[in-house]
């Protein structure tokens, strides 16, 4: 029998699942190495006795986390839809969790039919590193001047050409629609806030390195802005670590 999510027996299920990405070599599932797709997908073959494939809405990186993933797979025809995410969480490891399940029509894909995707990413401004969230933010000791970021960040707003941030697939277009962006400050929390129908690879930690280098003053807005111009085909900044990013809600 086939694993593929669009041919297997049995309804199509749609879940919301939220991960510390952490342990992970990110979302997609990898020849070797822990991900997890690979993690869910066993989980769903020890419940099933069958192979599962599951398809996720974004493919988050390595280290990457999400509380607002969406999956969808088919599970077969032996467990009710209404005990998966019982069942699931008993058999998942304790870094991922399933937030609910519920049948979708039988063509819904969570990645293409997927609208818009927002991701949120956290900086601690503070020379003070503490223990305990270290795995979920960014430390930047040097103050940021989070006004150029904002100004920097309404820039990105609208169609452009996102080369300059990230990488697209193999012979894909690097133009996408960013709907949010917004940087905010809270003491000595900085959150930025994106959300575009699509994102490249690596775009929103390549946009938070840029908005990052805004703020320490080693670049401008308008060198933002430039970037958006330029029609790069590689990122002109340095990249954000992967810790900091999450995310946090897949529109349909």
């Amino acid at each position: 029998m086939s694993g593929d999510a669009s041919r297997s027996s049995g309804p199509n299920v749609r879940a919301l699942i939220e991960y510390d990405g952490s342990g992970f070599l990110g979302f997609q599932k990898q020849p070797s190495g822990r991900t997890v797709q690979g993690e869910i997908e066993k989980a769903l073959g020890r419940l099933t006795g069958r192979a599962v494939r599951v398809i996720g809405a974004g493919r988050t990186d390595a280290g990457v986390h999400a509380t607002g993933q969406v999956v969808n797979f088919r599970p077969g025809p032996g467990i009710p839809v209404d005990r998966i995410r019982e069942a699931l969480d008993r058999t998942l490891p304790p870094d991922i969790a399933i937030r609910c399940v519920e049948p979708v029509e039988d063509g819904f894909h969570a990645r293409y039919d997927a609208k818009w995707r927002a991701y949120e990413y956290r900086i601690r401004n503070t020379p003070e590193r503490r223990a305990l969230d270290w795995r979920f933010v960014w430390y930047v000791p040097r103050p940021l001047d989070t006004c150029e970021m904002s100004r920097a960040a309404g820039l990105l707003i609208g169609t452009h050409h996102f080369g300059a941030f990230g990488t697209p697939e193999r012979g894909r277009s690097a133009v996408r629609e960013m709907a949010r962006a917004e940087v905010l400050a809270d003491g000595e929390t900085v959150l930025i806030r994106l959300k575009a129908n699509a994102f490249l690879r690596h775009m929103a930690r390549g946009i938070v390195g840029a908005l990052v280098e805004v703020g320490l003053g080693r670049a401008r807005p308008a060198d933002v802005a430039r970037a958006l111009r330029a029609g790069a085909d590689h990122p002109l900044f340095p990249m954000a670590p992967p810790q900091g990013l999450c995310l946090v809600e897949v529109e349909y």
